[in-house]
C-alpha cells in the first residue's frame, strides 16, 4: 500500500463550541511563513543565541507541560543552557546548526506535536523510490551517509512520544524526500543526491525539484461497497472537515443503506491527522445516543490551565442511522486526530480497530500554535493543549488494536473477521 505521509506542520487553533473541545489542525502550515534562510547561511553567535532563546521563551510561555509536570522546567532549562553555551563558543553558526540545536531542545519534551522545521524546501525527484527502499531495508546510503546513521541522527531532531518511538523511524521515510531534512541529516543536495541501494550496490543520482511528491495529492476521501462481504469501506486520507467530506460521507451511508450492508470500515491507514470535527460528523450516521470525544482536555491560556473532564457529546443521528458493525483500519502512520478517530470508536465501544498501533499516544499534547524564529526564519510549532484518553484506565497505554496485523494486511484480515 502506498501510504500517504504528511510532513508539513500542523498548525492548531483552539475551538470550543458549546463547551465541547475539538482538536483542530490545518495542513501545509509552512505556506503561512516566510521561507527559512538557506541552511548554509551564516549567522553571528548573537543571532543564533537570540533564536534559541526565542524557542526557549516561547515554548515555556505556551506549552502546558510546565503547568502539569513539576520537573519539566528544570529538564528543559538544563538542556537550553547547555546548547546556548555551545553557541557562545562559536563566531558563526549556520542555520542548519541552529536548527539542529533548536530541534534537540524541543525534543526533550517528548511531544510529537512540538517541532522545529524549515519552511520552503525542494523535494527529491522520484523520491518515493528512496522512501520505499528505506521501508524495505534496501537503502544503503545517501551521499555517503549510511541509512543507519541517518536513522540515529533523525531520532535526535524529530520529536516523538517514547511509548511509540517507532513513529520517528517510520517518518524518516518521509523526510528522505525533502531537501531540508536531507540537509539537516548531512547530505549535500545542491546538485541532487547520490543514493546506493542494496543488490547491485550501484549509485543512482536523484535531482531536486520544486514539485511536491505525488502522495501529497491523494484525494481526501473515497468509498467502495463490497456486496459479497456486506462491507462498506470509507477511506479518509486527511481529517479535513469540508463540503467534499460531508457530501462523500452522505453518499457512502446512502450506498450502505441501499445495499443493505451490515459492516462498515473507516480506513485511516494513510491519515496523518487534522480536525476531530470529522469524527463528530461521521458519528451522526451511527445509531448511538452519545459518546466521549476525549476523557478530558487541559488548555493553556497565558499562565493558566483550563481543564475539562468527562465531557459527554450528545449525538443526533440522522434518520435510519447505521446499526451494524463498525471497524477502523490503522497503521503506524495513523496520527493525531486520525488516532483520536480510532480511539473514540474503540473506547466508546462503538466498534473495533484492526491494524497497527498508531503513531502517537491517546493521552498526549496537541493542537499547535505557529511561530517563526526572528533571525533564521525557522518555524516553531508549540502544543498548547493536553488531551486525555476516553478510557482513563488505559491513559498510559498506546492505542492497541483489537486485532493487530500489518497495515498492508488489515483489510484482508477484516474480511476474514466478518466472515
Amino acid at each position: 500500500m502506498n501510504k500517504l505521509r504528511v510532513t508539513a506542520l500542523l498548525l492548531a487553533v483552539i475551538l470550543a463550541v458549546g463547551g465541547i473541545v475539538l482538536k483542530i489542525c490545518g495542513y501545509d502550515a509552512q505556506t503561512d511563513f516566510e521561507p527559512t534562510l538557506p541552511l548554509d547561511t551564516g549567522l553571528s553567535s548573537e543571532q543564533a543565541q537570540k533564536d534559541l532563546k526565542y524557542v526557549y521563551d516561547t515554548v515555556r510561555a505556551k506549552h502546558p507541560v510546565f503547568l502539569i509536570d513539576d520537573g519539566a522546567e528544570k529538564r528543559f532549562g538544563d538542556v537550553y543552557i547547555k546548547l546556548r553555551r555551545e553557541l557562545m563558543d562559536k563566531d558563526s553558526v549556520t542555520v542548519k546548526e541552529l536548527w539542529e540545536k533548536s530541534a534537540k531542545l524541543v525534543c526533550t519534551l517528548d511531544d510529537a506535536h512540538t517541532i522545529v522545521t524549515a519552511s520552503g524546501t525542494q523535494y527529491v525527484g522520484d523520491g518515493g523510490e528512496i522512501s520505499k527502499a528505506y521501508e524495505s531495508g534496501t537503502l544503503l546510503s545517501i551521499d555517503g551517509i549510511s541509512a543507519d546513521s541517518m536513522k540515529e541522527h533523525f531520532k535526535k531532531v524529530f520529536p516523538c512520544e517514547p511509548q511509540v518511538s517507532f513513529y520517528a523511524d517510520y517518518m524518516l521515510g518521509v523526510a528522505l524526500e525533502y531537501g531540508s531534512w536531507l540537509t539537516l541529516l548531512g547530505a549535500d543536495v545542491s546538485d541532487g543526491i547520490d543514493v546506493v541501494f542494496s543488490g547491485n550496490k550501484e549509485t543512482k543520482h536523484f535531482d531536486m525539484t520544486d514539485e511536491p511528491p505525488e502522495r501529497k495529492q491523494l484525494e481526501l476521501c473515497s468509498y467502495k461497497i463490497d456486496k459479497e462481504n456486506s462491507l462498506g469501506i470509507f477511506t479518509l486520507n486527511r481529517c479535513e472537515m469540508s463540503q467534499e467530506y460531508t457530501d462523500r460521507l452522505s453518499e457512502f451511508f446512502s450506498a450502505v443503506r441501499d445495499n443493505n450492508i451490515g459492516n462498515i470500515a473507516v480506513d485511516l491507514r494513510s491519515n496523518g491527522g487534522g480536525t476531530t470535527e470529522v469524527i463528530n460528523e461521521f458519528l451522526r450516521y451511527i445509531n448511538i445516543s452519545d459518546y466521549k470525544l476525549f476523557g478530558g482536555t487541559d488548555i493553556r491560556i497565558g499562565g493558566n490551565l483550563i481543564s475539562y473532564r468527562d465531557e459527554i457529546t450528545p449525538n443526533k443521528p440522522v434518520d435510519n442511522a447505521f446499526d451494524g458493525r463498525v471497524y477502523v483500519l490503522t497503521s503506524q502512520y495513523t496520527f493525531s486526530s486520525a488516532m483520536d478517530f480510532a480511539m473514540v470508536i474503540q473506547d466508546n465501544g462503538i466498534g473495533k480497530v484492526i491494524g497497527e498501533i498508531p503513531g502517537n499516544m491517546p493521552t498526549a499534547y496537541g493542537d499547535k500554535l505557529g511561530f517563526q524564529l526572528p533571525e533564521s526564519k525557522l518555524v516553531l510549532s508549540v502544543s498548547y493543549k493536553k488531551f486525555y484518553r476516553v478510557d482513563i484506565n488505559k491513559s498510559e497505554e498506546p492505542l492497541i488494536p483489537d486485532c493487530t496485523v500489518n497495515a498492508d494486511e488489515a483489510l484482508e484480515k477484516l474480511v476474514e473477521y466478518i466472515k
